[in-house]
């Protein structure tokens, strides 16, 4: 074709404007932006026109280009973080936390109902880099009055709110502290779980437009709250807030994850706040409470915690029941026993208490001269008085070998403590300690899964082991357990009383036989002391003492700054330091008894409390193991615990049905049977930060989250369902 003919066959374009393409120039490869070339018309034909024009578009959009901008530039997108409102489920919630109130049974717990079930609102984000899941909860906090209901059909009553609503005005001091708990609270829950899934890998199509191969994706889920003040902005939940003037506690003003409080001085005195206000954080992103539930509840809750270990779990959680319920039931006459033995016990100490003493004393004659007591007294003269130092060491060494500062005050320690009023206080105080930690302590029902199975009632014993106004109630007192058979498992564990000048007769591996053996093995001191006893622990003792009476008795010695130069001056300081040497002698010599008994004492009744809830256990899981047809052919080890075992097991078995016929005869699931359901003898807290634990989480609780993640368009292209996993990532 000539140039002229070119010219002519040429389409006619108006003046500034852009000569169409040629078809060669519109099926050109194109360049992607990472550098790779992409023949657009092979891929037509291989892939289809629709296909391809739906990768173009979304090439653009992930590399930040929109070609339906004017001029179809393609402008770099403004990074934004996409919140998303989600709904998670709630529940009302029954808890048997209702415990001497009007009309109720001393040693139950009755039943309160607490929440809603209309769901739990808050925002989800995903953000930052690296990428994470942020739960955003939005809380209103206002002020608002609070009053006690009239009396229900139970007549019992409760706190309201008086809806007398208002704002929190600026330069209040609540504004702060709720920031402050927006701030704390979530941070309890940060680097707990994380949301792992899987990117797949590129298809065909896919492959030509990005490197991302696919892969595991993890995502930490983080938590905030954002503080509303205002009375009419749309939020997640809502909190009073009360101020300095109104102290929290008692009937109207109780803590809840509705109302915070600033005064919680007289009624949560020592607990951890932070803690507090994050777990009611938990309930505004939808969790309920895991403390103060039935046997039927805990059952149900377990169910939903992970169904294909519940059966198991469900299964140790009785047996543990029924063992302490039989370990309650014993408790008050086993502590008693003991406790009345003090007498007995303190005189055969006292018959070989000269080993002791003579061990003692020795220790803390060597501890006095010690080269570390002598220079930490040296340290103690200030620079002022540093003419009076040399005098330490000569004046120390001297009341050290006066016996009157030593083994006199080690003699008179270890009289006074083996006398029959501070065993029967050393006894109490430890044997209850061991027996209350098996009867209360945290049980594994499998799976790390720990619980506090509360007899409900007390045993009528003081921590220190003192008897309790009221005595025993509940199970405690014996509940369904026949009395003799109490009687007899505690002649068996403690060892009969002793009656008259003769000791009885006791079982070998009784309590008190036990103790009473226990002068025996002292013999053995002749030879060296024992570690409560020791030069090391007694220096340790005697240093401390020492330096705050030598403080205290020639302080003003030290003060005037001179060296006693005359006599009465010398002498002065002479008695002061042996009278310092003898307060220290005593106060150390105490405190190595002290330790000493309780070194000797505790292994004895920790043994016999491990043995016992051994033998309880064993028949407990033989009664509940057997079948019923094929039990009675089972001869039990110790028939008195075996009854006892028994008939705990049947109150316990007996309770469930009656709360689980209740539930379902008022139309309520096993979670929330309600106010109706009876009153119970035992119940169940998990060990959760719902309960009473603030670094125990477990996966179950973030799964609503999961849900709705995966459900709130969140995920990116090739991305499958979330699931969740403990841990931050």
């Amino acid at each position: 074709m000539t140039t002229a003919a070119m010219a002519a066959s040429a389409p006619t374009r108006a003046h500034g404007t852009r000569a169409a393409p040629s078809r060669s120039a519109q099926n050109a490869p194109t360049r992607l932006p990472d550098g790779r070339v992409l023949d657009l018309v092979a891929l037509q034909r291989s892939a289809g026109n629709r296909a391809v024009s739906a990768l173009v578009q979304r090439q653009r959009h992930q590399s930040g280009g929109d070609s339906r901008r004017p001029g179809g530039a393609h402008h770099a997108a403004s990074p934004m973080v996409q919140r998303v409102p989600v709904t998670v489920p709630s529940r009302e919630e029954t808890l048997f936390n209702q415990r001497g109130t009007p009309g109720s049974t001393p040693g139950t717990a009755g039943a309160a109902v607490f929440g809603h079930d209309r769901g739990k609102t808050f925002d989800l984000a995903r953000t930052g880099s690296p990428e994470a899941v942020v739960v955003t909860v939005r809380i209103r906090f206002f002020q608002e009055g609070r009053v006690l209901s009239a009396p229900d059909a139970q007549g019992r009553t409760h706190p309201v709110n008086d809806d007398n609503k208002s704002v929190i005005p600026p330069g209040d001091a609540r504004r702060p502290f709720a920031q402050n708990i927006c701030t704390t609270a979530p941070a309890h829950w940060n680097n707990r779980a994380t949301l792992a899934g899987v990117r797949a890998a590129p298809g065909l199509i896919d492959s030509i437009f990005t490197t991302d191969t696919g892969g595991p994706v993890r995502l930490p889920i983080r938590f905030r709250a954002e503080p509303v003040w205002d009375l009419t902005s749309p939020v997640d939940s809502e909190v009073r807030v009360f101020p300095q003037s109104q102290a929290a506690g008692g009937p109207v003003h109780p803590v809840d994850a509705g109302h915070f409080y600033m005064n919680t001085t007289a009624n949560y005195a020592g607990m951890d706040l932070e803690a507090i206000y994050a777990h009611e954080y938990g309930h505004l992103i939808g969790l309920s409470d895991e403390y103060s539930q039935s046997h039927p509840q805990m059952h149900a809750l377990m169910h939903g915690m992970d169904p294909a270990t519940s059966a198991q779990r469900s299964a140790a959680m009785t047996r543990e029941s029924v063992r302490r319920m039989v370990l309650a039931a014993l408790i008050p006459q086993l502590h008693g026993r003991v406790a009345s033995a003090a007498g007995e016990i303190s005189q055969q100490f006292v018959r070989a208490q000269a080993p002791v003493r003579s061990a003692l004393g020795a220790s803390v004659r060597t501890a006095m001269t010690d080269p570390t007591t002598i220079a930490m007294l040296q340290i103690s003269v200030p620079p002022t008085a540093a003419r009076l130092t040399p005098y330490v060491p000569r004046t120390l060494a001297a009341a050290a070998r006066n016996p009157a500062n030593t083994t006199a005050p080690a003699a008179a320690a270890v009289a006074a403590e083996f006398a029959p009023g501070p065993i029967e206080s050393t006894l109490r105080r430890l044997y209850y300690s061991s027996l209350n930690r098996a009867a209360t302590g945290v049980t594994d029902v499998g799976g790390n899964l720990g619980m506090h199975i509360n007899i409900e009632g007390g045993s009528g014993i003081t921590p220190d082991g003192r008897p309790a106004v009221g005595g025993a109630t509940g199970l405690w007192a014996g509940g369904p357990a026949n009395a003799g058979d109490l009687s007899a498992v505690v002649d068996q564990v403690a060892g009969a009383s002793r009656t008259g000048r003769v000791p009885p007769l006791r079982a070998s591996g009784s309590i008190l036989r036990d103790l009473t053996s226990l002068p025996a093995g002292w013999a053995a001191l002749a030879g060296g002391a024992p570690a409560s006893m020791s030069v090391a622990t007694v220096t340790n003792d005697v240093k401390q003492s020492l330096a705050n009476a030598f403080t205290a008795r020639v302080g003003a010695i030290i003060l005037g700054g001179a060296a006693p130069t005359t006599t009465d001056r010398l002498g002065t300081f002479v008695a002061g330091l042996n009278g310092a040497a003898r307060i220290a002698a005593a106060a150390a010599s105490t405190n190595a008894v002290r330790t000493f008994l309780t070194s000797e004492i505790e292994p004895v009744v920790t043994r016999s409390t491990t043995s016992l809830m051994a033998a309880i256990g064993g028949e407990v899981t033989r009664i509940m193991g057997t079948p019923a047809e094929q039990l009675a052919l089972t001869a039990p080890r110790d028939p008195a615990i075996a009854s006892i075992a028994s008939a705990m097991s049947t109150r316990l078995a007996v309770s469930s049905l009656t709360a689980t016929a209740s539930q379902i005869g008022a139309l309520r699931p096993a979670v929330n049977p309600g106010t109706t359901a009876p009153a119970q003898e035992v119940t169940y807290s998990t060990v959760n930060m719902m309960s009473d634990n603030t670094d125990i989480f477990r996966a179950d609780q973030f799964a609503d989250i999961a849900t709705v993640f995966n459900d709130s368009g969140l995920k990116r292209s090739r991305e499958g369902d979330f699931r969740v996993e403990m841990g931050a990532t």
